[in-house]
């Protein structure tokens, strides 16, 4: 009994090395390298500043005013009335709130058009492991060493280029 177990034991462990031992092919992609390159992230670039433009202007002049009063009211505040005192301090919290604002919209639009950007390298990355039929595909980010040889950010460049 026990020269039967041991056999189907070693008929069984030949079976998984044998499995084990099939080649499979890994790639390495640099998804920030390839996001930096990218043509489109300086289109997506000027139409954010475009569109943020106008609102950024304002929020110089706003800043102006908002440094003027708090210069103010560093220099006058002991013999400014209280009114006064509070209307200055209004201009600087409204420009502060403003800022505020300008910066969370315009880190949402970035954030957004970057989630675009890297749709395009995901499907770029996709097209390559179909075309090439690779059976891992890691992050640069993730590895601590890959050669040259695995690496694919170029072939994913080219093809979000396209």
């Amino acid at each position: 009994m026990k020269k039967i177990i041991y056999a189907v034991g070693m008929s069984i462990l030949l079976l998984c090395t044998g499995a084990a031992s099939a080649e499979v092919k890994i790639a390495v992609v640099d998804v920030m390298s390839i996001l930096q390159k990218m043509p489109q992230r300086e289109t997506v670039g000027k139409a954010l500043d475009a569109e943020f433009d106008a609102r950024a202007k304002s929020l110089q002049e706003d800043e102006k005013k908002a440094g003027e009063a708090s210069a103010r009211l560093k220099k006058d505040g002991l013999t400014l009335s209280a009114s006064e005192k509070t209307k200055l301090n209004k201009v600087i919290s409204d420009f502060e709130a403003k800022a505020k604002a300008f910066t969370a919209d315009y880190r949402k639009r970035e954030t957004e058009e970057a989630g675009k950007l890297l749709v395009k390298i995901q499907e770029a990355v996709k097209a390559i492991v179909t075309a090439e039929k690779y059976d891992l595909v890691l992050k640069a980010e993730a590895t601590l060493f890959a050669s040259d040889a695995v690496d694919i950010s170029n072939k994913v460049l080219e093809k979000v280029k396209k």
